[in-house]
């Protein structure tokens, strides 16, 4: 019987394995709140599809990794987000993100209509903001796509009373997804 259960378990485990792989993760404090969740390449290609994005866009999109990104501040302060404090890494490694610079060479080399282009850059997370208390808002970031889970280090300024307070949060094991059936908005 106890054999019967463990079986049964493992079972339930391997089918949700992808699930708890491609979860989001999420970063809280006083402060802010920070959530990451990996897409699928489906699930961006099915996005961008939607919007009449050429298939050479989406190919090439279907090539990396993308990551939504949320941030809500949640202090009586005004956060600041830079991504350019931001660091990624795999494997002890610096991985350079791919930004709004490289996407519109991409784009212009493969001649993509600026429709798509203004859209693609519309999802994209912003470089610099100000958030004001409460205030949310998020985006896409890219990233290689690799099978080795990212670090990912973000810092945010707070304004408060003492000189500009810095918050470091660092988010570990950060895996792209795969199409292994996880479809999960």
């Amino acid at each position: 019987m106890n054999r019967l259960r463990f079986i049964r378990f493992l079972a339930i485990l391997f089918c949700m394995a992808p699930l708890l792989l491609n979860a989001t993760q999420q970063y809280n404090d006083s402060n802010l709140t920070v959530r990451i969740k990996a897409r699928t390449p489906h699930q961006m290609a099915a996005f961008y599809e939607a919007r009449g994005f050429p298939q050479a866009m989406i190919k090439k999109l279907n090539s990396v990794c993308f990551f939504t990104i949320i941030v809500k501040n949640t202090s009586n302060n005004i956060l600041w987000h830079d991504l350019s404090q931001w660091r990624f890494s795999t494997t002890g490694k610096i991985i350079e993100r791919y930004d709004r610079t490289y996407w519109k060479t991409q784009w212009q080399n493969m001649k993509i209509p600026m429709a798509s282009q203004s859209t693609f850059r519309w999802t994209l997370m912003p470089e610099r903001l100000d958030f004001r208390p409460e205030e949310t808002e998020g985006g896409n970031i890219t990233l290689p796509r690799k099978a080795t889970p990212y670090t990912i280090h973000a810092a945010f300024k707070l304004e408060s009373e003492n000189p500009e307070t810095l918050i470091n949060v660092t988010l570990p094991n950060v895996r792209c997804a795969e199409d292994n059936g996880d479809s999960t908005p």
